[in-house]
């Protein structure tokens, strides 16, 4: 498409004009050299619109298996490309842990803990390996002493809680059989870095166990702890309760139910924040808005969170979910949008633009973000 300048028509007539009030002799030239202007004039203006870089599609993550982690039975979750179907396990777990869309394992014990183990008690059995779809089971601990267990991204190893009688400890073991502690003492509530370098749990009081109560980082690779919060759950809040790293790994959010009233802990993976999710005044005008999150995706720009809040119109129903925006200090709303009601949050399907979740009727939907 060409492109004229308004000015060319005026400076063509002007010249027009000229010519005829100037003695015949002269014109030739003034027409020459006004020819020679507009030539150069024309020139240097743009004959076509430079073609804009395509925008890059979003891919969404990589086929998964997801189920529950409180849920029993022998079914799950197959997600891809923002479509989720309800398959058939290769076994009925015990305990379903992780699936990791590397190796294409599950991890799961092989049956149910109907015994304590450790210093609090805590449910454990052993742990499993299987492929799905299909696949011979593998015993990788067979003793029951796993408290829980999850993949690290990669597929080489994974990171469990094990029960000692004095203790419960976090360790992270390879395929390839090596074994190392990462950290004693510690609760049930930890998860691991997007990119398995490093994991967090928490300590509480509660679980009969010594050391101060927080939210701690640890390398899998092993070395120091460092305490990024001093936020103290006290045994309380859900089993599917886990700390929620940010992509890049530098925050994580953790839902606190220890206290009244319920909050989500805000912190920073180097220690430089601790602080529980506050809210701009305009934002709390809602109370559905307002109510602590008990889950949370993190969007791939760090500074929006999808939340369920803790409200619900009945016992058990469904809860509201919003994208909140979060401001320059990274843990005050400052808008929430809704997105619709739910009982769960499962994963995202494509971060930042749509994700998972479980529905009032137990079925895993699709949600777009606006």
């Amino acid at each position: 498409m060409r492109w004229y300048a308004p000015a060319l028509p005026l400076l063509a007539c002007g010249v027009a004009a000229l010519a005829c009030a100037l003695p015949s002799g002269e014109v030739g030239s003034i027409q020459t050299s006004v020819a020679a202007t507009l030539t150069s004039v024309v020139a240097a203006v743009p004959t076509d619109t430079a073609t804009p870089e395509p925008t890059p599609t979003p891919a969404p993550l990589p086929p998964r298996l997801w189920k529950s982690y409180s849920g029993g039975g022998d079914t799950g979750w197959w997600l891809e490309n923002g479509t989720a179907i309800e398959v058939t396990l290769p076994v009925e777990p015990g305990q379903y842990y992780d699936y990791n869309s590397v190796n294409g394992k599950i991890l799961y014990a092989s049956h149910f803990a109907t015994a304590g183990a450790g210093p609090s008690n805590l449910a454990a059995s052993d742990l499993w390996m299987v492929d799905y779809p299909s696949g011979t089971p593998t015993a990788l601990i067979p003793t029951d002493t796993v408290v829980e267990a999850l993949w690290s991204p990669d597929g080489l190893g994974f990171v469990y809680i094990g029960a000692t009688p004095a203790t419960y400890e976090l360790r992270f073991r390879s395929l390839a059989g090596e074994d190392r502690l990462l950290a004693v003492n510690v609760s049930p509530t930890w998860s691991v870095s997007p990119t398995g370098a490093a994991a967090a749990f928490t300590r509480e009081t509660g679980y009969e166990l010594p050391g101060a109560p927080g939210l701690f980082v640890v390398s899998t690779a092993g070395g120091p702890e460092t305490m990024i919060s001093s936020a103290d759950r006290h045994g309380a809040g859900s089993i599917d309760d886990r700390p929620i790293w940010t992509v890049d790994g530098s925050f994580l959010a953790m839902p606190n139910y220890g206290f009244a009233p319920p909050t989500l802990v805000i912190a920073a993976a180097d220690g430089s924040l601790d602080a529980n999710l506050s809210y701009a005044p305009d934002v709390t005008d809602d109370p559905t808005v307002g109510s602590a999150p008990t889950a949370v995706l993190w969007h791939p720009d760090g500074q929006h969170l999808v939340a369920i809040t803790n409200y619900s119109e009945s016992m058990g129903g469904p809860s509201p979910v919003f994208l909140f925006e979060l401001g320059a200090d990274r843990h005050t709303v400052v808008s929430a949008t809704p997105l619709g009601l739910g009982i769960g949050l499962v994963d995202w399907n494509v971060p930042g633009h749509s994700f998972f979740i479980l529905d009032e009727n137990a079925n895993v939907a699709l949600v777009n973000v606006p």
